[in-house]
């Protein structure tokens, strides 16, 4: 019975949402214009191709990535090495001079001018700017946590004004806002182009961090293993090519995988990934089909490639997969997904309006009993994208290598907001209340994105100068240089926010610097081979 009702409440938001959506038609998604036989036509005759691809490959040794042991019929992965030269990274940012955070946003602020993202709260004073200096403490003073009353002991700036500041234009639309600015700034920069993971795929990781909150929040949850006794939140971040392009708070007790598809669909910024990446946490029974229906893609890091092989379907009969080493489990059913497809158009209609949040449809879905038509046949839709996804990525070896740097690409970034968040203390976010918590943690990614923006600055005028020279070795080692780096930024003393015309002189830096690589010869050489080509 109570699944009725819920199965009546969500049909009446989905009949509501397509009725909009076909009045409208402010939908450009391909899944709902095209014919379900065809989508399925392309979709089964791909992971047929793939399944003898990888029979044959696997049956050949082919694969020199995969280890498969014959007596336990087990398959698995050869570990790569990072690319990430620690030893590279350090010397490089060791050269750079000391500059306090204010002198880093000052700076940001003459390119990206994200300061007139800020507007005042009040109409009558909208077109009054905020104020340069007082705007950057307040942002520094949530970042690092210190409150506006310990801001104005280290700084020059008075708590009343840093009060007024936070009330008057701190709130998430305009963070957000500033972010965005930042972020397309980097993105126009020279040093981009090293960015990209793949000339043919734009690839955007996802992953959560833990916060500690002081305060009994509606999203915050005890958490033994994280928070010891206290309480606390998590800060889902997508970042792409080193930039933090979204981020939402969760609670502690959500399961990740429920909000991966709206921090992609809900992306603000120009930068416009395709290809989602993550841990196994960015997996449940529907993230594959969900993005396959909005022309995304979802590529999860596998840690366990025998575990994946539970999750191998085919669309065909399995008895034509008798005597191969690696068999499908089981037959993707396709005449459910045909019948049912009235309704999936329905829920692809809610999610692209925005009517309804992945969080709550998969929510709604898990209220279903397991012989629900519609749950069903989007379940079976996510194991006909999921075992595609799986049989590239068991073959494909630079796709593997593209995920996993994916990934540590925003460990990196996550390492970054650690030490922003406990400059001055324990790892944590201030506020009283969800809102309050939030705008910390939107000046804490505002703050990264500037030291981002900032050293990306510094790499590109590298970049330019080199390229001038026709210095192919130089532009060899800084392609292996992050962005993400903080050991040059101080976050503590007596900071100083000035109106003066004094700013960060880049191109006296460079003339410094000493960029090496100490490697082995025939390292480097293949190194500059390859930027070469």
């Amino acid at each position: 019975m109570e699944d009725s009702v819920n199965h009546r409440s969500l049909q009446q938001e989905l009949n509501e949402a397509f009725e909009k959506g076909a009045l409208t038609n402010s939908l450009d998604i391909p899944t709902l214009k095209n014919p379900i036989a065809q989508i399925l036509d392309e979709r089964f005759s791909e992971l047929k191709d793939l399944w003898l691809q990888f029979n044959d490959g696997l049956s050949e040794g082919r694969f020199k990535h995969l280890h498969f042991d014959e007596r336990t019929k087990s398959l698995h992965l050869k570990k790569s090495k990072d690319d990430l030269d620690e030893e590279l990274q350090h010397r490089f940012y060791s050269q750079l001079p000391l500059r306090d955070i204010s002198d880093v946003l000052r700076f940001v602020n003459k390119g990206s001018r994200h300061a007139s993202a800020f507007t005042h709260i009040q109409p009558r004073y909208s077109k009054i700017p905020a104020d340069e200096n007082s705007l950057h403490a307040t942002i520094i003073a949530q970042a690092l946590n210190n409150g506006n009353l310990k801001m104005a002991d280290i700084s020059n700036i008075s708590y009343d004004v840093l009060f007024d500041t936070y009330k008057s234009y701190l709130r998430l639309p305009t963070l957000k806002a500033a972010n965005d600015l930042v972020s397309e700034g980097i993105s126009n920069m020279p040093i981009f182009s090293f960015y990209p993971l793949d000339m043919m795929m734009l690839y955007a990781g996802v992953d959560g961090q833990k916060y500690e909150v002081q305060t009994q929040t509606i999203k915050a949850r005890r958490s033994k293993k994280y928070f010891s006794k206290g309480k606390g939140v998590v800060a889902y971040t997508m970042l792409c090519n080193h930039i933090p392009l979204q981020v939402e708070l969760i609670g502690a007790h959500d399961h990740e995988s429920y909000f991966a598809f709206d921090i992609w669909y809900n992306n603000s910024s120009s930068i416009t990934p395709n290809v989602l990446t993550g841990d196994m946490h960015i997996i449940n029974k529907a993230n594959f089909a969900i993005m396959d229906w909005f022309g995304g893609n979802l590529y999860p890091r596998f840690t366990n490639l025998q575990a994946q092989i539970k999750h191998l379907y085919c669309g065909d009969d399995l008895s034509q997969y008798k005597g191969w080493l690696i068999c499908p489990v089981g037959q993707i059913d396709r005449k459910l997904i045909e019948e049912e497809w009235p309704n999936i158009q329905r829920i692809i209609s809610a999610l692209g309006l925005k009517e309804m949040s992945q969080s709550r449809l998969i929510k709604k879905l898990c209220t279903y009993t397991t012989d629900n038509r519609t749950r069903k046949a989007i379940f079976e839709y996510d194991k006909l994208i999921r075992s595609i996804y799986t049989l590239k990525y068991m073959q494909d070896r630079k796709l593997q290598r593209d995920i996993h740097r994916s990934q540590n690409r925003i460990e990196s970034y996550h390492q970054l907001r650690t030490a922003i968040a406990t400059a001055y203390g324990k790892k944590h976010l201030i506020g009283r209340s969800d809102r309050e918590i939030e705008i910390s943690n939107q000046c804490g990614r505002l703050i990264a994105n500037a030291i981002i923006y900032y050293n990306s600055a510094i790499l590109s005028r590298l970049k330019v100068k080199y390229e001038a020279e026709g210095n192919r070795k130089g532009l060899a080692i800084l392609k292996k240089i992050s962005p993400v780096a903080w050991q040059h930024i101080n976050f503590h003393g007596h900071l100083v926010f000035s109106s003066d015309d004094e700013t960060v002189d880049i191109d006296a830096m460079i003339s410094k610097l000493i960029l090496e690589n100490r490697g082995s010869s025939a390292r480097f050489k293949k190194d500059a081979e390859t930027f070469m080509a």
